[in-house]
Protein backbone atom coordinates (compact mmCIF):
# COMPACT_ATOMS: atom_id res chain seq x y z
CA UNK A 1 0.00 0.00 0.00
CA UNK A 2 0.89 3.80 -0.78
CA UNK A 3 1.83 5.23 2.80
CA UNK A 4 3.96 8.40 4.42
CA UNK A 5 5.79 6.72 6.73
CA UNK A 6 9.05 7.07 8.35
CA UNK A 7 11.73 4.40 7.22
CA UNK A 8 14.86 5.00 9.56
CA UNK A 9 14.98 6.88 12.76
CA UNK A 10 15.95 10.19 12.18
CA UNK A 11 15.00 10.62 9.04
CA UNK A 12 12.03 12.72 7.46
CA UNK A 13 9.26 11.21 6.48
CA UNK A 14 8.38 9.78 2.72
CA UNK A 15 6.30 8.35 0.76
CA UNK A 16 6.57 4.70 0.20
CA UNK A 17 4.79 0.93 -0.64
CA UNK A 18 4.53 -1.02 3.02
CA UNK A 19 2.55 -4.36 2.82
CA UNK A 20 -1.25 -3.59 3.62
CA UNK A 21 -1.87 -4.28 7.60
CA UNK A 22 -4.32 -7.01 8.40
CA UNK A 23 -7.00 -7.12 10.85
CA UNK A 24 -6.70 -8.94 13.97
CA UNK A 25 -9.81 -10.75 15.44
CA UNK A 26 -11.29 -7.71 17.03
CA UNK A 27 -10.35 -5.40 14.17
CA UNK A 28 -11.33 -4.13 10.87
CA UNK A 29 -9.58 -2.67 8.19
CA UNK A 30 -9.98 0.28 6.40
CA UNK A 31 -9.32 2.03 3.34
CA UNK A 32 -8.78 5.21 3.92
CA UNK A 33 -10.01 7.77 1.66
CA UNK A 34 -9.43 10.93 3.59
CA UNK A 35 -6.56 11.82 6.55
CA UNK A 36 -7.35 14.50 8.36
CA UNK A 37 -3.91 16.36 10.03
CA UNK A 38 -3.50 17.49 13.10
CA UNK A 39 -0.79 19.49 15.72
CA UNK A 40 -0.59 16.02 17.45
CA UNK A 41 0.52 14.45 14.00
CA UNK A 42 4.09 16.20 14.20
CA UNK A 43 4.51 15.79 17.78
CA UNK A 44 3.79 12.11 17.94
CA UNK A 45 6.11 11.36 14.74
CA UNK A 46 8.46 13.28 16.74
CA UNK A 47 8.40 11.53 19.68
CA UNK A 48 6.64 13.48 22.03
CA UNK A 49 4.52 10.78 22.95
CA UNK A 50 6.72 7.86 22.65
CA UNK A 51 9.37 6.33 20.99
CA UNK A 52 8.89 6.26 17.21
CA UNK A 53 9.43 2.73 16.30
CA UNK A 54 10.00 2.26 12.37
CA UNK A 55 8.47 2.12 9.83
CA UNK A 56 6.08 5.01 11.37
CA UNK A 57 2.72 5.68 9.65
CA UNK A 58 1.76 9.16 11.65
CA UNK A 59 -1.85 10.40 11.54
CA UNK A 60 -5.02 9.95 13.96
CA UNK A 61 -8.23 11.20 12.11
CA UNK A 62 -9.96 9.25 9.03
CA UNK A 63 -12.55 8.99 6.95
CA UNK A 64 -13.20 5.77 4.50
CA UNK A 65 -14.90 2.46 3.55
CA UNK A 66 -14.58 -0.89 5.88
CA UNK A 67 -13.10 -3.22 3.61
CA UNK A 68 -12.22 -6.54 5.97
CA UNK A 69 -13.53 -7.08 9.36
CA UNK A 70 -11.42 -9.68 12.10
CA UNK A 71 -13.21 -12.90 12.58
CA UNK A 72 -15.10 -11.42 16.43
CA UNK A 73 -16.05 -8.31 14.47
CA UNK A 74 -19.93 -7.70 15.02
CA UNK A 75 -20.24 -3.53 14.85
CA UNK A 76 -19.39 -3.37 11.53
CA UNK A 77 -19.93 -4.81 8.22
CA UNK A 78 -17.93 -4.40 4.93
CA UNK A 79 -18.86 -1.21 2.87
CA UNK A 80 -19.70 0.71 5.96
CA UNK A 81 -18.44 4.39 5.38
CA UNK A 82 -17.17 4.91 8.79
CA UNK A 83 -15.03 8.21 10.62
CA UNK A 84 -13.10 8.24 13.68
CA UNK A 85 -9.77 7.66 15.46
CA UNK A 86 -8.66 4.95 13.16
CA UNK A 87 -4.82 5.71 13.72
CA UNK A 88 -2.85 4.73 16.23
CA UNK A 89 0.60 5.96 17.27
CA UNK A 90 2.86 4.59 14.42
CA UNK A 91 0.38 3.06 12.80
CA UNK A 92 -1.62 6.09 11.13
CA UNK A 93 -3.98 6.96 8.79
CA UNK A 94 -1.84 8.72 6.27
CA UNK A 95 -1.84 5.72 4.37
CA UNK A 96 -4.49 3.75 1.87
CA UNK A 97 -5.19 1.63 4.03
CA UNK A 98 -5.53 1.31 7.95
CA UNK A 99 -6.50 -1.27 11.08
CA UNK A 100 -8.75 -0.08 14.29
CA UNK A 101 -10.01 -1.58 17.08
CA UNK A 102 -13.74 -1.97 16.11
CA UNK A 103 -14.14 -0.67 20.17
CA UNK A 104 -11.81 2.47 18.79
CA UNK A 105 -13.66 6.02 18.76
CA UNK A 106 -14.99 4.97 15.11
CA UNK A 107 -18.62 5.64 13.84
CA UNK A 108 -20.59 5.38 10.91
CA UNK A 109 -19.99 8.96 8.93
CA UNK A 110 -23.07 11.63 8.96
CA UNK A 111 -24.82 11.18 6.20
CA UNK A 112 -24.35 13.88 3.56
CA UNK A 113 -20.84 14.13 4.18
CA UNK A 114 -17.71 13.94 2.16
CA UNK A 115 -15.22 11.89 2.82
CA UNK A 116 -12.46 15.21 3.77
CA UNK A 117 -15.14 16.37 5.51
CA UNK A 118 -15.60 13.63 7.62
CA UNK A 119 -12.18 13.37 8.09
CA UNK A 120 -11.80 16.61 9.22
CA UNK A 121 -14.29 16.73 12.13
CA UNK A 122 -12.32 13.69 14.70
CA UNK A 123 -9.91 15.23 17.18
CA UNK A 124 -10.78 18.93 16.55
CA UNK A 125 -14.61 18.26 16.52
CA UNK A 126 -14.25 16.11 19.99
CA UNK A 127 -12.35 18.42 21.68
CA UNK A 128 -14.34 21.10 21.27
CA UNK A 129 -17.80 18.97 22.17
CA UNK A 130 -15.60 18.00 25.51
CA UNK A 131 -14.61 20.95 26.40
CA UNK A 132 -18.06 22.39 26.42
CA UNK A 133 -19.21 19.54 28.15
CA UNK A 134 -16.63 20.21 30.67
CA UNK A 135 -17.71 23.75 31.28
CA UNK A 136 -20.95 23.32 31.57
CA UNK A 137 -22.39 26.66 30.34
CA UNK A 138 -25.92 27.27 30.35
CA UNK A 139 -27.11 30.48 28.06
CA UNK A 140 -26.52 33.24 28.21
CA UNK A 141 -23.02 33.06 29.47
CA UNK A 142 -20.38 34.66 27.75
CA UNK A 143 -17.22 32.82 26.06
CA UNK A 144 -14.26 34.39 25.03
CA UNK A 145 -12.24 31.44 22.45
CA UNK A 146 -8.51 32.60 22.12
CA UNK A 147 -7.66 30.97 18.98
CA UNK A 148 -10.89 30.60 17.40
CA UNK A 149 -9.63 30.40 13.95
CA UNK A 150 -7.71 27.03 13.83
CA UNK A 151 -9.78 23.27 14.13
CA UNK A 152 -10.64 23.22 17.36
CA UNK A 153 -11.78 27.11 17.74
CA UNK A 154 -13.92 26.65 14.26
CA UNK A 155 -16.47 23.90 15.77
CA UNK A 156 -16.41 25.13 19.59
CA UNK A 157 -17.96 28.78 18.22
CA UNK A 158 -20.57 26.95 16.40
CA UNK A 159 -21.40 24.44 19.73
CA UNK A 160 -21.02 27.58 21.63
CA UNK A 161 -23.03 29.56 20.00
CA UNK A 162 -25.83 26.84 18.74
CA UNK A 163 -26.10 26.66 22.76
CA UNK A 164 -27.45 29.74 23.34
CA UNK A 165 -23.69 31.09 24.58
CA UNK A 166 -22.69 34.89 23.80
CA UNK A 167 -19.16 34.29 21.76
CA UNK A 168 -16.17 36.36 21.84
CA UNK A 169 -13.84 34.98 19.58
CA UNK A 170 -9.91 36.34 19.12
CA UNK A 171 -8.89 36.29 14.95
CA UNK A 172 -7.03 38.52 12.83
CA UNK A 173 -8.91 41.22 10.78
CA UNK A 174 -9.17 39.44 7.64
CA UNK A 175 -10.89 36.85 9.25
CA UNK A 176 -13.29 38.62 10.93
CA UNK A 177 -16.58 37.61 8.80
CA UNK A 178 -15.63 33.98 8.92
CA UNK A 179 -15.55 33.85 12.57
CA UNK A 180 -18.86 35.11 12.84
CA UNK A 181 -20.41 33.17 10.23
CA UNK A 182 -19.32 30.69 12.19
CA UNK A 183 -21.35 32.15 15.68
CA UNK A 184 -19.19 35.30 17.32
CA UNK A 185 -20.68 37.42 18.23
CA UNK A 186 -18.13 39.59 19.58
CA UNK A 187 -14.69 39.12 17.48
CA UNK A 188 -11.27 41.14 18.71
CA UNK A 189 -8.14 41.33 17.49
CA UNK A 190 -5.16 40.25 19.26
CA UNK A 191 -3.06 41.69 17.02
CA UNK A 192 -4.02 44.94 17.79
CA UNK A 193 -2.19 47.32 19.79
CA UNK A 194 -4.84 47.73 21.98
CA UNK A 195 -5.03 44.94 24.87
CA UNK A 196 -7.59 42.39 24.40
CA UNK A 197 -9.12 43.03 27.64
CA UNK A 198 -9.64 46.81 26.56
CA UNK A 199 -11.24 45.97 23.51
CA UNK A 200 -13.37 43.41 25.24
CA UNK A 201 -14.68 45.34 27.91
CA UNK A 202 -15.11 48.77 25.33
CA UNK A 203 -17.93 45.61 23.80
CA UNK A 204 -19.84 46.18 26.61
CA UNK A 205 -18.17 43.10 28.06
CA UNK A 206 -17.65 43.46 31.82
CA UNK A 207 -16.54 39.68 32.64
CA UNK A 208 -16.66 36.43 31.64
CA UNK A 209 -17.74 32.85 32.68
CA UNK A 210 -15.22 30.77 30.52
CA UNK A 211 -12.04 31.17 28.51
CA UNK A 212 -10.56 28.58 26.38
CA UNK A 213 -7.25 29.07 25.70
CA UNK A 214 -6.72 27.14 22.04
CA UNK A 215 -3.05 29.08 21.91
CA UNK A 216 -1.03 29.16 24.39
CA UNK A 217 0.20 32.65 25.84
CA UNK A 218 0.59 32.37 29.50
CA UNK A 219 0.95 36.26 29.80
CA UNK A 220 -2.07 36.90 27.76
CA UNK A 221 -4.12 34.67 30.09
CA UNK A 222 -2.80 36.33 33.09
CA UNK A 223 -4.28 39.60 31.61
CA UNK A 224 -7.67 38.04 30.67
CA UNK A 225 -8.14 35.76 33.74
CA UNK A 226 -8.68 39.01 35.40
CA UNK A 227 -12.03 39.39 33.83
CA UNK A 228 -12.96 36.13 34.59
CA UNK A 229 -15.83 36.16 37.28
CA UNK A 230 -15.45 34.24 40.28
CA UNK A 231 -16.41 30.79 39.68
CA UNK A 232 -15.69 31.13 36.08
CA UNK A 233 -13.76 28.53 34.01
CA UNK A 234 -10.65 28.40 32.41
CA UNK A 235 -9.60 25.43 30.51
CA UNK A 236 -6.35 25.32 28.13
CA UNK A 237 -5.79 22.65 25.34
CA UNK A 238 -2.37 23.48 25.28
CA UNK A 239 -1.56 23.23 28.41
CA UNK A 240 -0.88 26.93 29.73
CA UNK A 241 -2.70 26.88 33.10
CA UNK A 242 -0.46 27.69 35.87
CA UNK A 243 -2.37 26.65 38.99
CA UNK A 244 -0.09 28.94 40.43
CA UNK A 245 -1.37 31.80 38.55
CA UNK A 246 -3.86 34.28 39.91
CA UNK A 247 -6.74 33.38 38.04
CA UNK A 248 -6.66 30.39 39.61
CA UNK A 249 -7.33 31.61 42.82
CA UNK A 250 -11.09 31.66 42.40
CA UNK A 251 -11.44 30.82 38.77
CA UNK A 252 -11.50 27.02 37.83
CA UNK A 253 -8.87 26.49 35.88
CA UNK A 254 -7.56 23.09 34.47
CA UNK A 255 -5.68 21.79 31.12
CA UNK A 256 -7.75 19.52 29.28
CA UNK A 257 -6.59 16.38 28.77
CA UNK A 258 -10.22 14.09 28.47
CA UNK A 259 -9.69 11.47 26.02
CA UNK A 260 -12.82 11.11 23.67
CA UNK A 261 -15.28 8.04 23.68
CA UNK A 262 -17.05 6.21 20.96
CA UNK A 263 -20.14 7.32 22.64
CA UNK A 264 -19.12 11.16 22.08
CA UNK A 265 -18.39 10.59 18.23
CA UNK A 266 -22.15 9.28 17.94
CA UNK A 267 -23.34 12.36 19.86
CA UNK A 268 -20.99 14.41 17.66
CA UNK A 269 -22.56 12.62 14.05
CA UNK A 270 -26.03 12.76 15.27
CA UNK A 271 -25.55 16.12 15.78
CA UNK A 272 -24.77 16.70 12.48
CA UNK A 273 -27.28 15.01 11.08
CA UNK A 274 -29.68 17.48 12.66
CA UNK A 275 -27.59 20.76 12.37
CA UNK A 276 -25.92 22.67 10.26
CA UNK A 277 -22.63 22.41 11.44
CA UNK A 278 -20.06 24.05 9.10
CA UNK A 279 -16.28 21.89 8.64
CA UNK A 280 -13.38 24.21 8.83
CA UNK A 281 -12.00 22.56 5.93
CA UNK A 282 -9.20 24.65 4.73
CA UNK A 283 -7.34 22.59 2.29
CA UNK A 284 -7.57 19.10 0.33
CA UNK A 285 -4.28 17.98 -0.77
CA UNK A 286 -3.09 14.40 -1.85
CA UNK A 287 -1.43 12.10 0.02
CA UNK A 288 1.76 12.74 -1.75
CA UNK A 289 1.54 16.28 0.60
CA UNK A 290 1.77 14.53 3.71
CA UNK A 291 5.63 14.94 4.41
CA UNK A 292 5.38 18.54 4.32
CA UNK A 293 2.37 18.97 5.83
CA UNK A 294 3.26 17.01 8.74
CA UNK A 295 6.26 18.78 8.91
CA UNK A 296 3.91 21.89 8.78
CA UNK A 297 1.41 20.33 11.52
CA UNK A 298 4.47 21.49 13.95
CA UNK A 299 3.76 25.18 13.86
CA UNK A 300 0.44 25.00 15.06
CA UNK A 301 -0.15 27.74 12.69
CA UNK A 302 -2.59 26.39 10.64
CA UNK A 303 -6.15 27.70 9.58
CA UNK A 304 -9.37 25.66 9.78
CA UNK A 305 -8.22 21.91 8.94
CA UNK A 306 -6.19 20.42 6.16
CA UNK A 307 -7.36 16.60 4.73
CA UNK A 308 -4.64 14.56 2.91
CA UNK A 309 -6.80 12.82 0.05
CA UNK A 310 -6.03 9.48 -0.69
CA UNK A 311 -7.45 8.04 -3.94
CA UNK A 312 -8.25 4.77 -5.23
Amino acid sequence: MRAVAILKEGTSPEVTDLPTPEPGPDEIRVQVRAAGVNPADGKAASGAFGPVVVPYIPGFDGAGIVEKLGEAVTAFKIGDRVFGRLGRIGRGTYAEYVTTKETAVVAEMPAGLEFAQAAAVPVAGLTAYGILEELGLRAPATILIVGATGGVGSFLTQFASRAGLLVVATARPQLREKVQALGATHVVDHTDSTPLPQQISAAGIAELDALVDLVGDQDLLLALGRLLRAEGGLVSTVGAVDQAAPYAASARAWNYSKQPTKHQLEELAALFQTDEIVVPLERVLDLAEGPRVLEESLTGHLHGKTVLEITV
